[in-house]
């Protein structure tokens, strides 16, 4: 389980911010750099692994996309509607971890959390 307690002391503004851009992409590395705390480490290093994996589903998604599209408009739709709702549910995801984050609290990604408590 979680190491920390289920109520935390509230966050400075600069940990809120780095929370925040934890979960903005390639702005994650920002908050590995500059977060001194475990904490904000922690939801960094979770929200690279999240746009990491975002990044290869959508690349993994996008070759059959163009290759169907190609054959047929109607094949190439559905995996284009599949991709969208794939990065919605990514973006959903990324979304809880914040307000979660804001709360002074871990949002553990199933499978995702035990990697990066390894890291």
């Amino acid at each position: 389980m979680d190491s920390e307690p289920a109520l935390r002391q509230p966050l400075s503004d600069e940990e809120r911010v780095l929370v925040i851009f934890a979960y903005l992409g390639p702005l994650a590395i920002v908050a590995v750099a500059a977060g001194r705390s475990e904490f904000v480490r922690w939801h960094a290093r979770q929200g690279l692994l999240l746009a990491g994996t975002a990044l290869v589903t959508f690349l993994l998604l996008r070759i059959p996309h163009s290759l169907l599209y190609g054959l047929s408009k109607f094949l190439g739709d559905i995996f284009l509607t599949f991709e969208l709702l794939t990065l919605t549910g990514f973006l959903i995801v990324a979304i809880l971890c914040v307000v979660r984050g804001l709360e002074g609290e871990r949002f553990r990604i199933p499978w995702f959390a035990e990697l990066v408590d390894r890291f």
